[in-house]
C-alpha cells in the first residue's frame, strides 16, 4: 500500500480508502508514505493491522507519533523512519518480530535503552546522523547483527556491546570518542567489521582488541594516536583491512603486526613516521600494496621490510628519507614496483639489492649528484629505469651494470656534460636511451659501444658543438637519432659510422654551416632527415647520393641561399621536400634533378624571384607545387616545363607578367588555377597548356588588360572567379576560343542585383571591377551559353553593373547573341554608338540606368527586336529622339524616371507595345497631343514628379486598357474627374496627390471616383489640407457644418434600411448561399444605420458634406448589392 503527496488529514482517508480495496488473504502487507508532509502520525484504521511486516515513513517531515500507533503491528519486521524530525520515538513493546529498525537523520538527543522496544529478534539497528551522546542502546538485542551509530556526538563506547555476542558490523565513525576501554569489545568472537574513523582517539588499551578473532576490518584513520602498544593487533590472526590513515604516530616498534599475517591491506600514510625499525612490519606475510607516502620517514634500517614476503608494490614518495640502510629491500623478493619520487638520499653500490623481481623503478625529483658504480646492481629484471630530473652530473664507469634486462632509460633533464668512453656499459638489451635538455658537449668515441640493441637515441636540447667520428659507433640497432637542438656547426665525413640501419636522423635547431658531400656517409638506410632551423647557406651537387632511400628531406629555415646543380641527385626515394622559409633567389637549371618519386614541393616563403627554364626537370612524379609567399614577378614561357604530373599548383602575389606558353607543360592540373595579388596583362597564349583546369581563379588582382586570345588553352574551362580584382580594359577577343565556359563570377555581384547569385550556367558577371573599356567582339568565343540555351536555359545573363564605361561601342557584344538580360548600370557611360546591341536578337531585358546618357541616336537600339525591359533611369536624357525606339517592337516595359525630359512629342512612342511606361521625376510640362495614341496596350502609366501644369484628357483616348494612372506631384490645379472617367472607363487606381487642386473641388472628385469603383490612393499626414488622405490646397478654413440639413435625406436612408432589414427577416428561403451574402451585407447596412444614427445625436457636430454624401453612397451601395442578392435568389427558386 502507498501513499502519495497526503498530510495528517488526507493521510487518513487514503488508507482507509486503500485498506478496504486491499485482499482479504494477502501474502505481503506493506505501508509506505511517500513525498508527503505529515507532521504527526496518529493511529491509522487499517484492515489486518496486525499482519503489517514493514513499514516505510521516510522523508515525510515527521515530528511526533501517537504513543499508542505501533501497538497493534504485531508481526512489524522492518521499521524505516529515516529522514524526519523526530526527537524521540515511542516505540511500542509489542514490536517483538522486529528484526530491521531504522532511526537515522533525526534530532534525537537523549535516547535511552528502556525507550527502545523490547525486540528480540532485532538484527539491524541504523541511529546514524542523529545528536546521540550515549550508547548504551544495544543491551536488549542479543541477536543484533549490524549497529549503525555513526555521524553523533558520542563520547564512550559504552558497555552494552558484551550483551550483542552475533554482532558482525559497528560503524562509529564521525563521533567524540577518546579511548577504546580493555572491555569495550569483550566477547564479540563474531565482529568482522569495525569502523572508528575520524573521531578523538588517543589510546587503545593493551587487549581491547584481542578478542576480536573474526575481525576482517579495522579503520582507525584520522584520529590522534601517537603511539601503539606491541600487543595491540595481537590475536587479530583473520585481519584484512587495517587503516592507521591521519594520526599521530612517530615510531612503530618491531613485531607490532607480528599476527596480521592475512592482512592484504596496510594504510598508514600521513602520520609523522621518522623511523623504520628492523621487524617494523615482521608479519604481513600477505600485505602485496603497500603506501608509505607522506610520513616524514628519515631513514629506514636494515630489514626494515622484513616480512613483506608477498609484497608486490611499495611507495615511498614525499618523505623526508635520507639515509637507506645496505640491506633495507633484502627480504622483499617478490616486490614488482618501487615508488622512491621526491625524497633526499643518495645512491651507492648495492642499493637496491635484493630486489630481483623489480620491474618498476621511479626515483624522480631526488638528487642524486652522481651515479656510482653498481648503484643498480641486483635489479635483474628491471625493464625501465627512469632518472629524469636528479640532477645528475656524473656517471661513474660500470654505473648500469646488472641491468640486463633492462629496455628503457630516461637521464633527460640532468646536468651532465661528458659523455664519456663506455659509460653504458651493463645495459646489452637496452632499446630506447634519452640523454636530452641536459649540457652535454663532448661525446667521447665509443661512448656508446656496448649498446648493441639501441633502436632510439634521443640526445635533443644540449650543448654539442660538433659530432666527432665514431662518436655513435657501437649503436649498430640504433634507427632513431634526435640531435635536436643542439650548437652543431658542422658534421664532419665519418660522424654517422657504424650507424649502418638508422632510418630517422634530427638535425634540426643546430648552428650548421658546412655540410660535406660526405658528410652522410654511411646512412644508406635513412629515410627521414630533418635539416630545419639551422645556417646552411649552400647545397652542395649531389650531397645526399648515398641515400638512395630518404624518403622526407625537411629543409624548412635552414639557412639555404644556394642550391646547386643536382644538388638532391641520388634521391630516388624522396616523396616529401621541404624548402620553406630560406632565401633562395633563383631556381636553377636542374635543380631538382634526381627528385623522381617526389610528389610534393613546398617552395613557400623562399625568396624565388626567378625561375629558369628546366628548374623542374626531373619532377616527373610531382602532383603539388607550392610557391607561395615568393617574389617571382615574371612567369616565363616554359616555367613549368618538366611537370607532367602536377595537378596543384600554388603561385605566390605579385605576378605582373605571364608570359606566352608560361604554362605549356601543365596538363595534369585539372580543378583549380588561383593567381592573388597579381599586377598584370593578360596576353595571347598566357594560360595555354593549361587543358584540363576547369576553374581560373583572380583573387586581389588587378589586370590592366586582357588581350585577344588571353584564355586561349583553357579548353575545358568552365568558370573564371574574380574575387576583389578589378580590370581596367577587355580587348576584342579577349575570351576567345573558350569553347565551355559557362560562368562568370564576381564575389560583388550581391552588391550589384537585388537576388543571390549562383555559380550558374549562363551568368556572367563583372560587377563593380572598375572596368573603363570593353572593345567591340570582347565577349566573341563564349559559346557556352549558346549551347545551354538550346537545351532551354533561360536567364542568360551578363552583368557590368558599377564600372567605369564611358561608352559603349557599335556591335560591343558579338558572341552573346543569345544572352537574355544585359545590365550595364551604374558606370559613367555618355556615349551608345549606333547598332551598340545590334547582335543581341535574343536580348529581354536591358538596364543602362544610373549613367551620363545625354542624346540616343537612332540606331542604337537595332536588333533589339525581342526586348521587353528597357530601364534608361537616373540618366541626362533632355528629350526623347522619335527614330530611335521604332525597333523596339517588343518592347513591354519602359522607365525613363528622374532624367531631364521637358516634352513628349507626338511621335515618341510610335508603335511600341508598352505595357508599362515610367516617365516620373523629369521636368515635363508639355505632353503634345497624340503622344500616346500608339499605346493601346498600356497598362500603366506615370508621370508624376513632373511640372504639368495641366492635362489634356484626349491623349488618354486610344489607352482602352490604361489601369493605373499615376500624376501625383505635379502642378495641377484643376482635374475634370468626370471627363478622365468617360475617357478611360477601365482605369481601377488613380494617384493625384501633391498637386495645386483645390480643397473645395477635390471632394466632388473623389466621389466621383467612388461612384465609379476607382480607387484612389490615400496618404494620411503631412501639413497640406487633405480630404479622405488625398492632399489638396487649403483656400480658407473650413466651414462648420450642420448635419440639420442633411436630416432629411439620412432618415429617409435609414428608414430604407430598416424596411429592408425586416422584409429579409421574413423570408423562409433555406438557399445557404443567400443566407451567407445577404448576412454580410445585412451587418454592413446595420452599422451604417447605427453612424447614421449617431450623427443624429450630434445636430451640430462639425463635419463636412462631403463626408456626409460619401457615407450615403456607401448605404446606397450596400442596399443595390442586398436587393440584387435578393432577386437572383427568388429567381433561382422560382426556375
Amino acid at each position: 500500500m502507498k501513499c502519495v503527496d497526503v498530510t495528517e488529514t488526507t493521510l487518513k482517508e487514503q488508507v482507509t480508502t486503500l485498506s478496504q480495496n486491499t485482499p482479504p488473504e494477502s501474502s505481503c502487507y506493506f505501508l509506505e508514505v511517500l513525498h508527503s508532509n505529515v507532521s504527526k502520525l496518529n493511529r491509522l484504521n487499517l484492515n489486518q493491522i496486525d499482519q503489517y511486516e514493514e513499514l516505510r515513513l521516510s522523508n515525510i517531515l515527521l515530528k511526533q507519533i501517537d504513543n499508542n500507533f505501533f501497538d497493534n503491528f504485531k508481526k512489524l519486521k522492518r521499521l524505516y523512519l529515516i529522514n524526519n524530525q523526530l526527537s524521540s520515538v515511542p516505540l511500542s513493546n509489542n514490536l517483538h518480530e522486529l528484526e530491521e529498525l531504522y532511526l537515522k537523520e533525526n534530532l534525537m538527543k537523549n535516547v535511552k535503552s528502556s525507550v527502545l522496544p523490547d525486540a528480540p529478534n532485532l538484527k539491524i539497528l541504523n541511529i546514524a546522523h542523529n545528536h546521540l551522546v550515549n550508547n548504551d542502546l544495544t543491551c536488549k538485542y542479543p541477536k543484533l547483527e549490524e549497529f549503525s551509530v555513526n555521524n553523533n556526538m558520542i563520547t564512550s563506547i559504552g558497555s552494552c556491546f558484551k550483551a550483542n555476542t552475533n554482532i558482525k558490523i559497528i560503524n562509529m565513525e564521525y563521533n567524540r570518542i577518546k579511548k577504546i576501554q580493555k572491555n569495550s569489545f569483550g566477547n564479540l568472537t563474531k565482529l568482522e567489521t569495525l569502523l572508528l574513523n575520524i573521531n578523538y582517539l588517543e589510546i587503545i588499551e593493551e587487549g581491547a582488541l584481542n578478542l576480536l578473532v573474526s575481525l576482517r576490518n579495522l579503520h582507525l584513520q584520522h584520529n590522534h594516536l601517537k603511539t601503539i602498544d606491541i600487543n595491540i593487533f595481537t590475536g587479530l590472526i583473520n585481519l584484512k583491512q587495517l587503516s592507521l590513515l591521519n594520526n599521530q604516530l612517530t615510531v612503530i616498534e618491531p613485531n607490532t603486526f607480528k599476527d596480521l599475517s592475512k592482512t592484504t591491506k596496510l594504510m598508514i600514510q600521513h602520520n609523522p613516521l621518522r623511523l623504520i625499525k628492523s621487524d617494523t612490519f615482521k608479519g604481513l606475510r600477505a600485505l602485496d600494496v603497500f603506501y608509505l607516502d607522506n610520513l616524514n620517514i628519515e631513514e629506514i634500517e636494515t630489514d626494515g621490510f622484513k616480512g613483506l614476503v608477498g609484497l608486490k608494490y611499495l611507495s615511498i614518495i614525499n618523505n623526508k628519507l635520507s639515509k637507506v640502510h645496505f640491506g633495507a629491500f633484502q627480504n622483499l623478493p617478490n616486490l614488482i614496483a618501487l615508488q622512491f619520487s621526491r625524497n633526499k638520499f643518495n645512491l651507492y653500490a648495492g642499493f637496491f639489492s635484493g630486489l630481483k623481481s623489480l620491474t618498476k623503478l621511479l626515483i624522480q625529483e631526488n638528487q642524486f649528484p652522481i651515479i656510482p658504480t653498481n648503484a643498480f646492481s641486483g635489479l635483474n629484471a628491471l625493464p625501465l629505469l627512469d632518472l629524469s630530473d636528479l640532477s645528475v652530473s656524473d656517471i661513474e664507469p660500470n654505473a648500469f651494470n646488472g641491468l640486463v634486462n633492462l629496455k628503457t632509460l630516461n637521464l633527460s633533464r640532468n646536468m651532465l656534460e661528458t659523455i664519456e668512453e663506455e659509460g653504458f656499459a651493463g645495459m646489452p638489451n637496452l632499446l630506447k636511451l634519452d640523454l636530452s635538455s641536459n649540457r652535454i658537449k663532448i661525446i667521447r668515441p665509443y661512448a656508446f659501444y656496448d649498446l648493441h640493441k639501441v633502436e632510439e637515441f634521443c640526445i635533443a636540447s644540449n650543448v654539442i658543438t660538433k659530432i666527432n667520428e665514431n662518436a655513435f659507433n657501437g649503436l649498430r640497432s640504433l634507427k632513431v637519432l634526435n640531435l635536436t637542438a643542439q650548437k652543431i656547426n658542422e658534421i664532419r665525413p665519418g660522424a654517422f659510422n657504424g650507424l649502418d640501419v638508422m632510418e630517422t636522423l634530427y638535425l634540426n635547431k643546430n648552428e650548421i654551416r658546412n655540410l660535406y658531400q660526405d658528410s652522410f656517409n654511411g646512412t644508406c638506410k635513412l629515410l627521414h632527415l630533418d635539416l630545419s632551423n639551422n645556417e646552411i647557406g649552400k647545397l652542395l651537387t649531389r650531397m645526399f647520393q648515398d641515400a638512395e632511400v630518404l624518403e622526407t628531406l625537411n629543409l624548412h629555415y635552414a639557412g639555404l641561399q644556394a642550391i646547386e646543380f643536382e644538388a638532391f641527385f641520388g634521391l630516388k626515394s624522396l616523396q616529401n621536400l621541404t624548402l620553406t622559409g630560406n632565401n633562395v633567389t633563383i631556381l636553377k637549371n636542374g635543380v631538382f634533378n634526381g627528385l623522381s618519386a617526389l610528389t610534393g614541393l613546398d617552395l613557400s616563403n623562399i625568396n624565388v624571384q626567378a625561375i629558369e627554364s628546366g628548374a623542374f626537370n626531373g619532377l616527373d612524379s610531382l602532383i603539388e607545387l607550392n610557391l607561395k609567399g615568393n617574389r617571382i614577378s615574371t612567369l616565363t614561357s616554359m616555367a613549368f616545363s618538366g611537370l607532367p604530373n602536377l595537378k596543384v599548383l600554388t603561385l605566390n602575389k605579385g605576378v605582373t607578367t605571364i608570359e606566352p606558353y608560361a604554362f605549356k607543360t601543365l596538363p595534369g592540373i585539372k580543378t583549380i588555377l588561383s593567381l592573388r595579388d597579381a599586377n598584370l596583362s593578360l596576353v595571347q597564349n598566357a594560360f595555354s597548356g593549361l587543358d584540363n583546369v576547369l576553374i581560373v581563379w583572380f583573387r586581389k588582382t588587378t589586370i590592366d588588360v586582357i588581350h585577344k586570345n588571353a584564355f586561349e588553352g583553357l579548353k575545358s574551362a568552365k568558370g573564371i572567379y574574380f574575387f576583389d580584382s578589378t580590370i581596367n580594359t577587355i580587348k576584342a577577343g579577349a575570351f576567345s576560343n573558350m569553347g565551355l565556359i559557362s560562368y562568370i563570377f564576381s564575389n560583388n555581384f550581391t552588391e550589384c542585383a537585388d537576388r543571390d547569385m549562383l555559380l550558374k550556367d549562363g551568368h556572367y558577371n563583372f560587377c563593380k571591377m572598375s572596368i573603363k573599356v570593353i572593345e567591340s567582339g570582347a565577349f566573341s568565343g563564349i559559346h557556352e551559353h549558346t549551347k545551354r540555351d538550346q537545351k532551354g536555359v533561360a536567364e542568360l545573363e551578363l552583368n557590368l553593373n558599377g564600372n567605369d564605361l564611358t561608352t559603349i561601342f557599335a556591335n560591343n557584344f558579338v558572341g552573346m547573341e543569345h544572352l537574355e538580360e544585359l545590365s550595364i548600370s551604374d558606370n559613367e557611360i555618355e556615349t551608345i554608338q549606333n547598332n551598340a546591341f545590334s547582335t543581341l536578337t535574343n536580348l529581354k531585358k536591358l538596364n543602362l540606368s544610373s549613367n551620363n546618357i545625354i542624346d540616343i541616336g537612332d540606331s542604337v537600339f537595332e536588333g533589339l527586336s525581342n526586348l521587353l525591359n528597357l530601364d534608361l533611369g537616373n540618366n541626362q536624357l533632355t528629350h526623347l529622339n522619335p527614330n530611335c525606339f521604332g525597333s523596339l517592337t517588343s518592347l513591354q516595359y519602359f522607365k525613363l524616371e528622374n532624367n531631364y525630359l521637358t516634352d513628349i512629342s507626338s511621335n515618341s512612342f510610335v508603335k511600341l507595345p508598352l505595357r508599362v511606361l515610367n516617365m516620373g521625376n523629369n521636368n515635363i510640362s508639355l505632353i503634345e497631343d497624340g503622344s500616346f495614341a500608339d499605346l493601346k496596350l498600356l497598362e500603366t502609366l506615370n508621370v508624376s514628379y513632373n511640372s504639368l501644369e495641366n492635362f489634356d484628357m484626349s491623349l488618354l483616348t486610344t489607352l482602352s486598357n490604361l489601369k493605373q494612372f499615376y500624376i501625383n506631384s505635379n502642378n495641377l490645379d484643376e482635374f475634370n474627374a468626370k471627363l478622365l472617367l468617360e475617357t478611360v472607363p477601365g482605369l481601377s487606381l488613380i494617384d493625384i496627390n501633391d498637386n495645386d487642386i483645390s480643397c473645395n473641388d477635390l471632394p466632388s472628385m473623389l466621389i466621383a471616383f467612388k461612384q465609379h469603383g476607382l480607387n484612389y490612393v490615400n496618404r494620411e499626414g503631412g501639413n497640406i489640407g487633405n480630404y479622405d488622405g488625398v492632399s489638396c490646397i487649403v483656400n480658407e478654413p473650413p466651414n462648420v457644418q450642420h448635419l440639420s440639413q442633411y436630416e432629411t435625406l439620412l432618415k429617409d436612408t435609414n428608414d430604407k434600411i430598416v424596411a429592408l432589414i425586416k422584409q429579409r427577416q421574413v423570408q423562409t428561403t433555406t438557399e445557404t448561399d443567400y443566407d451567407r451574402k445577404s448576412e454580410i451585407l445585412e451587418n454592413k447596412v446595420n452599422n451604417l444605420g447605427i453612424i447614421l444614427s449617431n450623427n443624429f445625436n450630434f445636430r451640430y457636430t462639425s463635419i463636412g458634406p462631403f463626408q456626409i454624401l460619401l457615407l450615403v453612397v456607401c448605404v446606397i451601395i450596400c442596399i443595390v448589392q442586398l436587393i440584387g442578392v435578393y432577386k437572383k435568389c427568388r429567381n433561382s427558386r422560382r426556375s
